[in-house]
């Protein structure tokens, strides 16, 4: 896969440590809920950026990777746009 632009790839790294780092201040109880939770908020977030359909191809992309057992690393960017294939 062909990685993002590289302004948008530290922009996205930062926000990946951000995000972490207030999944860690979680409270306990709520903690177990993140990954769930940060799933819809990604998905509807990627809808608006480049549409449903788009979403939709992106989201398959990530499902056929896993489904290999392929998860991408959370310290890492894994570009899965249409401008990779």
């Amino acid at each position: 896969m062909t990685a993002p632009m590289p302004d948008r790839l530290s922009d996205l790294q930062h926000a990946m440590r951000v995000i972490a780092e207030a999944v860690d201040g979680l409270p306990a109880e709520c903690r177990d809920l993140a990954g769930n939770a940060l799933l819809n908020v990604a998905a509807e977030a990627v809808a608006q950026d480049v549409g449903c359909t788009e979403a939709g191809r992106i989201f398959a992309r990530l499902g056929d990777l896993l489904a290999r057992g392929l998860q991408p690393p959370a310290q890492q960017a894994v570009s899965l746009s249409r401008f990779d294939a």
